[in-house]
């Protein structure tokens, strides 16, 4: 039998992982608010922890992993960049830039193969296959950090241009409610490039780096092919407008986009 795994937080991707885990011999122990993480640590020696959390609880959750399982840490959220864990101390962290979603109610859906770096990558991957969900190992950290700003300039991207429903921020046509990446690509390429603009511009900003803007729109237009009729605004949409507004205040960044958006919507 394998090293047990633990998940913590069991929503709808916990789930999935904790599948796909067990489906590898991996006995799963979730940890849910319930939980006593103390009592937990000292009887079981886990392969490794993975982090399922909501964004909004992902500072939190990191803080409450024992010293004793920092150096197994995996994480998995959406908008996750290094400045998020590199101030918990963790050794080698494992992150993987997810791909699929999961609906209460339906069954895993894959836009694209979601990327994996660090040293439990090959055990997500190759867990997520038995349960059909393609994953794949990136060469090092770089390739880690662009595949990162890419979910993230996906995510932000169409959920923010999203907003856009009742008045274009950029004098032209809005955006349709319900509109999906299909129409925001085809109808829409100016709206989205603008907001791209404004989050790449965050992005190079929380990072540090630099990035090759047409690689990222090439690989955000490969996801929208994974699923042409994704609709383009969740419900988490408001809020990570809100939040880029904040960070981009943070950083004293002028993203009159994003800002034009908020004000329209």
């Amino acid at each position: 039998m394998k090293k047990p795994i633990v998940v913590l937080g069991i929503g709808e991707l916990g789930s999935v992982f904790a599948r796909a885990f067990l489906k590898n011999n991996h006995a799963v122990y979730p940890i849910t608010r319930s939980t006593d993480i103390n009592e937990l640590k000292a009887s079981i020696d886990p392969e490794l922890i993975l982090v399922c959390t909501a964004e909004s609880d992902l500072q939190s959750a990191l803080s409450s992993i024992p010293s004793e399982w920092k150096d197994r840490v995996a994480m998995m959220q959406n908008e996750l960049l290094p400045r998020d864990w590199e101030t918990h101390n963790f050794t080698n962290p494992t992150v993987i830039s997810v791909w699929f979603e999961k609906k209460k109610g339906m069954d895993s859906k894959v836009l694209i193969s979601s990327p994996a770096f660090g040293p439990k990558a090959q055990t997500l991957a190759d867990s997520l296959a038995l349960i059909d969900i393609p994953a794949h190992v990136v060469a090092n950290k770089d390739e880690l950090l662009f595949e990162l700003v890419l979910k993230n300039l996906y995510i932000l991207t169409t959920n923010i241009a999203g907003l856009a429903i009742h008045s274009s921020p950029l004098g032209g046509v809005a955006i349709e409610s319900g509109a999906n990446v299909n129409d925001l690509r085809n109808n829409h390429l100016q709206l989205m490039r603008e907001v791209s603009i404004d989050i790449l511009k965050l992005q190079t900003a929380l990072t540090g780096k630099t990035f090759d803007d047409e690689a990222l729109e090439q690989g955000m237009i490969e996801a929208f092919e994974g699923d042409l009729e994704h609709g383009c605004m969740g419900r988490s949409a408001p809020a990570r407008l809100n939040r880029a507004l904040q960070l981009a205040q943070e950083f004293n960044l002028e993203v009159s986009t994003l800002q034009k958006i908020k004000d329209n919507s």
